[in-house]
């Protein structure tokens, strides 16, 4: 792909890095349009002095190119321009400039489900388009998923199923953070930046400076030594999908190392949410991802969806996760929490009897029980679970 900067035109900022600039342009077509456009507007020239019929024909071309030039353009005919800083940088940062062009490339020319589409690309003069996102990325919706369970689970498992093709054709990513991270119009998210992915069948690794690049709040500290990690795998991704799932339901960017769950600290999500019982779903994602020793971390991606899948499909059928120490919202009157009912003899759990008949014989059997009442003084509703 050899494309060329004149095709696009600058429309705005998007945004800027140490490695690279970002601009929002306008593809080719829509240039071509509304070029047209303003000749149009010259060629219609409803101020003329000819008074006949045409003046009405051409005040209506002059609006119709008027509208044409000025209106919105649409998401398709957009696109992000990243243009790497090749000329500010030495003889060594640029070459691994163009290192991070190249594997981004080879990355996107794929055509991968989930991932950015590459629409033009130069690899010599150090710019790539991608498509656009309205929506932008995660880091520009702080509480668009916050304290919302299901919706989040939805949008984070279209993440882990790209991530997940990825690591089974031996990519790794390692550097998934919000920023990089974009919204579609379906609430699926798609994953960008390839700059400094693994990819296994390049033929030379990145310099050591390059090797040590990554998203610091989000990198595991197995994988963050400050020098070259020869064995890179697909951990360092499940790791950091894991802190931008805590991320999108908490809805601040940053979790410092794996203190989700520390009661000292104002990290965990059943606390900052104490009457959700979805919330310790999460955390039972976070105890298999965001971990201090990669032993404890699920292997891959594919692992991690299983895990995702699970928990959504109870959450979506209207379960949750059962203990004791988990809250569990009355299903009728939706105010109140079942909450375990003493029995005489200080025991919580009780016996049912069960009269039955039948053409010879009739009997009673008995049911052991663990009875729940709402404790909404004005529903009292009861649930009844078998003893473990």
């Amino acid at each position: 792909m050899n494309g060329q900067l004149d095709n696009w035109e600058k429309v705005d900022d998007l945004g800027e890095g140490g490695q690279s600039n970002v601009i929002l342009v306008r593809g080719l077509k829509r240039i071509k349009g509304r070029k047209g456009g303003i000749q149009r507007i010259l060629d219609s020239n409803p101020w003329g002095t000819v008074m006949d019929n045409t003046r009405e024909l051409r005040t209506g071309q002059f609006a119709d190119a008027v509208v044409e030039y000025a209106r919105p353009e649409s998401p398709t005919e957009l696109g992000a321009l990243k243009i790497f800083k090749l000329r500010e940088t030495s003889p060594q940062e640029k070459q691994e400039a163009l290192g991070r062009l190249r594997q981004e490339i080879a990355v996107l020319v794929q055509n991968r489900e989930g991932l950015s589409r590459l629409l033009d690309a130069n690899e010599e003069e150090g710019w790539i388009v991608t498509e656009y996102f309205p929506e932008l990325a995660l880091e520009n919706h702080p509480s668009k998923y916050r304290g919302k369970v299901a919706p989040a689970l939805r949008a984070f498992r279209s993440l882990v199923e790209t991530v997940a093709s990825l690591h089974r054709d031996g990519y790794i990513h390692r550097n998934i953070k919000p920023a990089n991270v974009f919204i579609t119009n379906n609430d699926k998210l798609v994953l960008g930046d390839f700059g400094i992915v693994y990819a296994p069948s390049a033929p030379d690794r990145m310099t050591k400076s390059l090797e040590r690049v990554g998203p610091r709040d989000y990198i595991p500290l197995w994988a963050n030594l400050g020098e070259r990690l020869e064995n890179v795998r697909p951990s360092i991704d499940v790791y950091m999908l894991g802190k931008l799932l805590w991320s999108m339901v908490d809805g601040r960017a940053v979790l410092p190392r794996e203190c989700y769950s520390d009661p000292e600290l104002d990290f965990d999500l059943t606390e900052k949410f104490p009457n959700d019982p979805h919330m310790y779903a999460i955390n039972r994602i976070l105890d298999k991802s965001v971990v201090a020793q990669e032993r404890n971390c699920l292997p891959s991606a594919d692992d991690l969806l299983l895990m995702v899948e699970e928990f959504l499909s109870i959450i979506e059928r209207g379960g949750q996760l059962l203990q004791d120490d988990i809250p569990r919202p009355c299903h009728v009157c939706g105010k109140g929490f079942y909450k375990p009912e003493p029995l005489r003899q200080d025991t919580t759990t009780g016996v049912l009897r069960i009269w039955f008949t039948g053409a010879q014989d009739h009997g009673i059997e008995k049911l052991g029980v663990r009875p729940f009442v709402c404790d909404n003084a004005y529903c009292g509703h009861i649930q009844f679970f078998h003893p473990k």
